[in-house]
């Protein structure tokens, strides 16, 4: 925290007057649920992201990318969207957004960013950064926004503003998490519900979560991952208009899918919607896993999940898949999957402490055969978004 605190005023020459601190989300299990209007698993964790902010005299809005060096700059009087402005568009939107509700902004301000979600993709950097920003005009303004407002007007300013297809779950997620819960969300009624997250580090060989970065560079998997997120939209609304109007997606048998009772279906239609289905309804067993205290039948739905992911749905990674090969390959290890979070190619296992160890040795061997550096954390589900009342 006092990082950006001493790049705020190192670079502005003024004192930081509000603060908002943005957990990353984390969604362990359900990435693609969306489609389908299914269930996911998500948490807030330790990547995040902080908005510090001060007032100007004039009607100059500055924002400074502590992270990655990058500085924008636009007036009050011009708050247009613009392509070349690029991430700056976000926080144009938030006080287009505002003035558009009925917000008098009186004047300029400061703005710096700092955090590691800053690296991730244009999904996770556009919400942390509306809602960070509008968080933080919130308070300097004292506009007394709850947290529903806040999730409507952050939702508005991406996808009308921006233009960017941000995931309602995520700002949902991240405005109300809990220490120690996760959010399981049916995606039909938009609704959740918190539960205890059982698998966290303890004295004794208990298993626990977590994630694993093999530090690839951020273009591999992404633009994949991305193409594929609106490959399977579009995969699922066929789908869905052969079906009844009414019908839920997310109900449709898998076996139907398989043995093609839907004749005039295309091939790699039915094989995206395979995978998008089945990864639901293994989100739905995770559940009872979860509540169960049960690692290895959660792992199994992780496992799952990731064969699915690699052989029906064609996301591929070499680095990734060997790491989670060589863990399934050991005692102690429940299972492994890729994990949304907006960083490349993050891996959520869940094992105990002598699985840990014997997965050090692989990370220490795919170092030498593959020339990146993992590294590893611990899962433990955070809490919200929030203002920092000290800095």
């Amino acid at each position: 925290m006092e990082k950006i605190v001493a790049f705020h005023e190192l670079n502005y020459k003024e004192k930081v007057q509000v603060m908002v601190e943005i957990p990353g989300v984390v969604t362990l299990m359900g990435a693609f649920s969306d489609f389908c209007n299914g269930y996911c698993i998500a948490g807030t964790g330790t990547l995040g992201l902080r908005v510090a902010l001060s007032d100007r005299s004039d009607n100059t809005v500055r924002v400074y990318d502590a992270t990655k060096g990058d500085k924008k700059h636009f007036t009050l009087n011009s708050l247009k969207y613009k392509k070349e402005d690029r991430w700056g568009n976000y926080i144009k939107g938030v006080m287009s957004v505002l003035v558009e509700e009925g917000v008098n902004i009186p004047h300029g301000y400061d703005i710096t960013l700092k955090g590691a979600l800053l690296y991730c993709d244009q999904l996770t950097v556009s919400a942390s950064v509306i809602m960070g920003v509008l968080m933080a005009m919130d308070s300097a303004l004292s506009l007394g926004f709850d947290k529903k407002e806040i999730i409507r007007l952050s939702y508005k300013i991406a996808t009308s503003y921006c233009s960017v297809s941000i995931r309602l779950r995520d700002l949902i997620t991240v405005s109300y998490a809990q220490p120690g819960k996760v959010l399981f969300f049916d995606l039909q009624s938009v609704s959740y519900e918190l539960i205890d997250y059982p698998f966290q580090k303890k004295d004794g060989n208990g298993p626990y979560g977590i994630i694993v970065d093999p530090s690839l560079p951020p273009q591999i998997l992404r633009e994949e991952i991305e193409e594929k997120r609106i490959d399977a939209r579009l995969c699922c609304k066929q789908l869905k208009k052969k079906l009844p109007p009414d019908y839920r997606l997310r109900s449709y048998p898998i076996a139907d899918l398989k043995s093609h009772i839907i004749g005039d279906l295309d091939e790699h239609v039915r094989r995206t919607c395979e995978y998008v289905i089945s990864e639901t309804k293994y989100v739905s067993k995770a559940r009872s896993a979860l509540t169960d205290r049960d690692a290895r039948a959660f792992g199994r739905c992780l496992n799952n999940i990731y064969i699915g992911m690699r052989d029906v749905f064609d996301v591929t990674c070499p680095e990734v898949d060997w790491l989670i090969k060589r863990a399934g390959e050991l005692d102690g290890v429940y299972g492994a999957a890729y994990v949304s979070n907006g960083a490349s190619g993050s891996i959520y296992m869940v094992l105990d402490s002598s699985g840990e160890e014997a997965f050090q040795k692989c990370m220490d061997e795919y170092r030498r055969i593959f020339d990146f550096l993992p590294s590893k954390r611990p899962f433990i589900p955070g809490g919200t978004a929030h203002v920092v009342q000290e800095f």
